[in-house]
């Protein structure tokens, strides 16, 4: 496994400095299809008041999901179900867009807190900043920032969403048939031949073309629904004959549809997460430059839930799968007192998180800081 490389900063430089060291050294890893030769690689950012917090989403948090002999529906389904019914139900009058599918329900629920198989991340290292420092940048006072305040160990994890993307499309191409196969069965579908036609082909599914470089490799499952729902009936056809994407289509099924992927084995390469786009649905997620990574529908069993259960070590946190430890880089952040004042001197506010106006309120009336 590569150790995911770490950085130390205490000013605001320090971490601007950080992140061009981080861009140098994922394009002396990278090639031409993912950058190399470009001055800017293509990166999300994710801010953490804590260090200690593992990249996993909150749905699956200390649980651990059975599914039924000979049945695709787990426990973890369940749980999903149960939100998306009832978030729809209470909050549609609230969304002024009209989501169309279950996976923007997911986003919208994901931002208010609501625990989903989804990790927020940003477009924007400074949001990702201001997020791990934001109980300095908070201009309120009570005991919970306070207390955060003392005890936080801030840090902004990087993510390289391309390669990430890249390592899920070779997993589909070379592993999933052994692994998953049987719960996307279609009897109209040969899907070893849709593998083979992956591996051969990945140019055509999912490379594109060089000037396609700041799009490439990631996907709006949004906009795939579309698809899928435009095709109707000719949908396994147009599967079956490549008119679908079959990298496309395969994203459906397991992170969409959340068929269920087992880990049996602590050894073995799992199924990464996905990282995704989705429609800005409110002001917040627009301001905030929103994206997100997905998460199969991991069900822990056997010897790899032992290990979870009695090590205390989750297989499923992304820092954890060796098969994408070179997607991801850290910052910690050693003096956060200083590096809030500086983010503050140079015109950020909380409200550049949160653009409501309880948030514009609050500012207003409190004018202290506390560093």
């Amino acid at each position: 496994m590569e150790s995911i490389q770490k950085y130390n900063i205490s000013t605001l430089a320090e971490f601007y400095q950080a992140l061009d060291c981080v861009n140098e050294d994922f394009q002396k890893k990278g090639d031409k299809r993912e950058g190399k030769g470009k001055d800017i690689v293509r990166l999300w950012f994710r801010g953490q008041g804590y260090n200690s917090f593992n990249l996993i989403p909150s749905l699956f948090r200390e649980k651990f999901y059975k599914k039924l002999k000979g049945s695709d529906y787990t426990q973890m389904n369940l749980r999903e179900d149960y939100r998306y019914q009832h978030i729809k139900a209470r909050a549609f009058h609230n969304v002024a867009s009209n989501p169309a599918y279950r996976s923007e329900w997911q986003e919208i629920y994901q931002h208010h807190l609501g625990r989903t198989r989804l990790m927020d991340w940003s477009e924007s290292a400074r949001t990702a900043l201001s997020f791990a420092l934001e109980a300095f940048i908070d201009t309120r006072n009570n005991k919970e920032l306070e207390y955060r305040r003392h005890h936080m160990t801030p840090c902004v994890w990087i993510l390289h969403p391309y390669r990430l993307n890249e390592k899920v499309y070779e997993y589909m191409a070379d592993r999933l048939m052994k692994l998953v196969g049987k719960n996307i069965y279609d009897s109209q579908i040969k899907w070893d031949l849709i593998c083979d036609e992956l591996r051969d082909n990945k140019e055509v599914y999912f490379d594109g073309m060089d000037g396609d470089i700041d799009i490439k490799g990631i996907i709006s499952l949004c906009a795939i629904e579309d698809y899928r729902k435009n095709l109707g009936e000719r949908l396994s056809l147009a599967v079956k004959s490549y008119e679908f994407n079959p990298f496309y289509y395969l994203a459906l099924r397991i992170y969409s549809d959340a068929l269920p992927f087992e880990i049996y084995d602590p050894q073995m390469e799992i199924l990464p997460p996905i990282a995704l786009l989705h429609p800005y649905h409110s002001s917040r997620i627009r301001a905030q430059r929103g994206a997100f990574t997905m998460f199969p529908n991991y069900v822990v069993s056997g010897k790899a839930e032992k290990m979870c259960r009695y090590r205390h070590k989750d297989i499923r946190n992304m820092e954890e799968q060796p098969y994408i430890s070179d997607c991801l880089k850290v910052i910690y952040i050693i003096n956060p007192n200083q590096v809030a004042k500086e983010l503050m001197l140079s015109g950020e506010r909380r409200s550049e998180l949160y653009p409501d106006i309880q948030t514009y309120a609050d500012i207003i009336e409190t004018q202290e800081y506390y560093f």
